[in-house]
């Protein structure tokens, strides 16, 4: 059996050896598809998850968010992160900590992470400058961009290492030897993932086009440029690692996206800036 017909027939299947999410996350996954979804509603949510309350307040005061008052609830911390993050840091430490147990992994997990971190800031600053409106909902697609790579490293090791030093010895970008070796990229996989545990499609849809803009859905096609060139930029800044040895943007995606070079130099600069405060934002999230 292929690498890509295994993949689907995991994903399709009720019952595989991937991961059930913690109740937790299903609930937060159902508040990010609802767009009436209260900030009270999302408090309660949260609040069930002792743990995951601990680690955003924690975040809440951290040097990425720069507050001079101390944040002492979790409502002033939905305040302060912003309705649309809070739901995608709380997405993305339930996701990992679900394959946090898993060893001899061909990706690591930390730095993956942290580009994850870096990519959301990257995109959340090139939103403002062209989209002020998108600039909170694009963080946890951002955020969440390569989660297909998590499953190829969790359950495909040997193939991905593989897949990996073949884009070494192409010179080619990692998603380009995904396709070549198994006929499907961790784009479409994160798209895959996302439709299993039921999240909306203004999420799923950006990640699964971040490498393909141009095939994307007009709605979400500015989304997918944005994360595009966030994760170019982040790569460039040396924000963690994305396992790709090669990053690429599409042509002429800063002029798509109205972007000056002036501004794009800024926000490499930023990027590169708030590296100490990404890191911070890593440790707090992941407990490390």
């Amino acid at each position: 059996m292929d690498i890509r017909t295994e993949i689907l027939q995991m994903v399709q299947k009720k019952e595989s050896e991937l991961p059930t999410l913690p109740v937790a996350v299903d609930k937060i996954i159902s508040v990010a598809s609802d767009e009436k979804t209260t900030t009270q509603e999302l408090l309660t949510v949260i609040s069930y998850d002792q743990g995951m309350t601990t680690k955003l307040l924690k975040l809440a005061n951290s040097i990425y968010y720069a507050q001079k008052i101390k944040v002492e609830t979790i409502k002033r911390a939905i305040t302060i992160i912003g309705f649309e993050e809070i739901i995608g840091i709380a997405l993305g430490m339930g996701i990992l900590s679900s394959f946090t147990e898993k060893t001899g992994l061909s990706l690591d997990m930390k730095a993956l992470w942290i580009h994850g971190i870096g990519v959301a800031t990257a995109a959340k600053e090139l939103a403002k400058r062209t989209d002020p409106g998108l600039a909170n909902k694009i963080f946890i697609p951002a955020l969440l961009h390569d989660m297909g790579k998590v499953i190829f490293s969790v359950y495909f090791k040997e193939e991905y290492t593989r897949a990996r030093q073949f884009a070494i010895e192409k010179k080619k970008p990692l998603y380009f030897a995904e396709n070549a070796l198994f006929k499907i990229d961790h784009a479409v996989l994160s798209a895959l993932m996302m439709k299993r545990w039921h999240f909306p499609q203004s999420i799923i849809l950006p990640c699964r086009f971040h490498h393909h803009p141009e095939s994307s859905p007009i709605k979400f096609k500015h989304h997918a440029l944005i994360i595009n060139l966030a994760d170019y930029l982040t790569q460039k800044a040396g924000i963690g690692y994305s396992g790709n040895p090669f990053p690429v943007a599409i042509k002429d995606s800063p002029q798509k996206i109205g972007i000056s070079p002036s501004i794009l130099k800024l926000t490499l600069d930023l990027l590169k800036r708030k590296e100490d405060e990404i890191n911070d934002f890593f440790n707090i999230t992941t407990g490390a």
